[in-house]
């Protein structure tokens, strides 16, 4: 199944996407509290969408936090994963007001899902379009749940196709060398905006 087209935002909704992050993000850094902007007029941002919001400190990863599927207007989804971002993301402290003259973000707004045919690992890697597709695994048995997802930018430092789903796996607490044929997979891609 072919991967639809995220939104893609004119320059204007762009800026102003971009100036709502901002916001959320010294009022985190100054009292650790979400104070959501005023909702923007433009349609496209008040569209339902999925995102991430990456952010780095210094060029080095400081949060990632995101949803792969669209619950809620883009520009207020933006906005609470730039926040979880940088106050929530278990791997990291805090966001401090300090670190904001330092800090960078991308937003990744993602397509629908496309879910793909479980065919086993070999015809995966195949499949897999290096540098576009980010990929979720997810399989269930009995109670327990597993997932995992990586967005189309991990490319960058895992450029060949086992390497990255190698990684992903390791992500989602699978082995290397699993594979079932109850994992269910999807795949998407996303539009990038940085700051």
């Amino acid at each position: 199944m072919p991967v639809s087209s995220p939104i893609n935002l004119n320059l204007h909704d762009e800026e102003r996407l971009k100036s709502l992050v901002w916001q959320v993000l010294h009022s985190a850094a100054r009292s650790n509290e979400l104070i959501m902007p005023s909702p923007p007029q433009s349609p496209f941002l008040l569209k339902n969408a999925a995102s991430f919001v990456t952010i780095y400190v210094e060029d080095e990863l400081r949060g990632c936090i995101g949803i792969c599927e669209a619950v809620e207007p883009l520009w207020s989804d933006v906005c609470r994963h730039a926040f979880s971002s940088a106050m929530q993301d278990w791997r990291f402290d805090e966001l401090q007001e300090n670190e904001l003259s330092k800090l960078s973000f991308c937003i990744s707004v993602l397509s629908e899902l496309a879910p793909m045919e479980n065919k086993g690992e070999v015809d995966l890697l195949e499949q897999l379009s290096v540098g576009i597709d980010g990929l979720i695994l997810k399989e269930k048995y009995g109670d327990k749940r597993k997932s995992a997802v990586f967005l189309p930018t991990v490319w960058q430092s895992l450029t060949k196709p086992d390497l990255f789903l190698n990684a992903l796996k390791q992500k989602g607490d699978w082995s290397e060398d699993y594979w079932s044929e109850n994992i269910e997979l999807f795949r998407f891609t996303t539009v990038e905006y940085l700051s």
